[in-house]
Order: structure tokens, then C-alpha cells, then sequence
């Protein structure tokens, strides 16, 4: 590594990435570089999302205004 970042965080976010780092026998500055890669990487939005596919259960529209809105935007 090349360049150092300092950052200010609360005790308790400090003690969530200690814990994190402990489980997964990595050192904080690990994890750190690891959620800061994963939030920064631009990945195609089916990859992002590819996980969720089918996941989502509509309820049927009871009302008038439901159906309409449903009938206006649902895709098959």
C-alpha cells in the first residue's frame, strides 16, 4: 500500500469492524479496503441485482386506483 487514510469513526462502528475483522481473521484495515472496494467497483446493475431476481412477491390490487397503476406498469 502507498497511501495511508485516516478516518474518524464512533466507538461503536470501531467495535463492529474490530468484531468483523476478529471472525474473519483479517486485519480492520483489511476489512476497511474490502467494503470500501465493494462500494466503489461499478458492476452492471444485473450482477448488482442478480441475486433478488424472481424475489419479489406482489400482493394482488384490491382497490380501483391499485389495479391501474398495475395494469399501467406491469411488464411480463
Amino acid at each position: 500500500m502507498s497511501t495511508t487514510i485516516t478516518i474518524r469513526t464512533d466507538p461503536s462502528l470501531r467495535a463492529a469492524l474490530i468484531k468483523k475483522a476478529t471472525t474473519e481473521k483479517k486485519t480492520v484495515s483489511e476489512v476497511v479496503r474490502e467494503i470500501l472496494e465493494d462500494a466503489l467497483v461499478e458492476r452492471p446493475l444485473a450482477e448488482r441485482v442478480g441475486r433478488t431476481r424472481g424475489s419479489l412477491k406482489i400482493a394482488e390490487a384490491h382497490s380501483a386506483w391499485q389495479r391501474q397503476i398495475h395494469d399501467r406498469n406491469w411488464r411480463p
